[in-house]
């Protein structure tokens, strides 16, 4: 019993070194024989002709067997010193191996994290577009913070901006807004019932709006024929323009 456990072991203890069930009985084979033919392995073993062939290759290229000189089809297995050197090899060399992977997916990783900054944009266009980047707003559910003109809002959305701000307000979603000075703006500006903090400018040079939400940053233009927005997506360049916008508000 003792015996069938201990070849067992030195069987898994090849295998664990990547040599397959028929190369570990050629080498077994070989270490009792010292050499032998091909066909006397495959006569003795059980293992096909053309598969101790396949199996001697593979040992040969890895040191293990060699052909005698002179003696094309007499193979030799190494000694038992050159046996545990290649086994000393292996370990060093799998060792380079585990390093060499520790740090190219170190590596791969850090490009990764490296290239987090770079935010997932969106492109709209047309009213129906605009409208689109509106319905996110909702859908985020997050205060929205921005600097835009509510005249040409309504100008560009129409009847649409009623029912957005009828949702917003429902959806309990407060809007931190910085405007120009105009009538209409200074009217919405005492609307507090539509949840609206604003903070009124005498200069806002844009023809759009920039909205944070969440980790969203939505930039549209009032072009009345062709208006486009780009909604950019991650933290960090929402909170760049957070920053931006905070600063301003104090100021304003």
């Amino acid at each position: 019993m003792t015996a069938h456990l201990s070849s067992l072991q030195v069987r898994q203890a090849f295998k664990s070194l990547g040599f397959s069930e028929n190369e570990i009985k050629i080498i077994s084979f070989l270490f009792r024989q010292k050499k032998s033919t091909a066909r006397e392995i495959s006569q003795t073993t059980a293992i096909s002709f053309s598969s101790v062939q396949y199996g001697i290759s593979n040992l040969t290229s890895r040191e293990i067997v060699r052909c005698l000189p002179k003696k094309e089809d007499v193979f030799e297995i190494c000694s038992e010193k050159d046996l545990f050197k290649w086994i000393e090899e292996q370990k060093e060399n799998n060792k380079n191996v585990y390093e060499n992977a520790k740090k190219d997916i170190h590596s791969f990783l850090l490009a990764l994290q490296g290239s987090s900054w770079k935010p997932e944009v969106m492109y709209y266009e047309g009213k129906e577009g605009i409208i689109n980047i509106y319905e996110d707003m909702i859908e985020t559910g997050k205060d929205i913070y921005c600097w835009t003109d509510i005249q040409k809002i309504e100008t560009l959305l129409g009847k649409y901006m009623k029912e957005f701000i009828k949702n917003r307000v429902k959806n309990k979603i407060v809007t931190y807004a910085i405007l120009p000075i105009n009538d209409m703006n200074i009217k919405y500006a005492k609307k507090n019932e539509e949840k609206r903090e604003v903070k009124l400018t005498k200069n806002l040079p844009i023809d759009g709006e920039i909205r944070i939400y969440g980790d969203n940053v939505a930039v549209i233009t009032f072009e009345k024929t062709k208006p486009i927005g780009f909604v950019f997506r991650g933290s960090i360049i929402t909170n760049l323009f957070k920053s931006i916008f905070e600063s301003y508000w104090k100021k304003s």
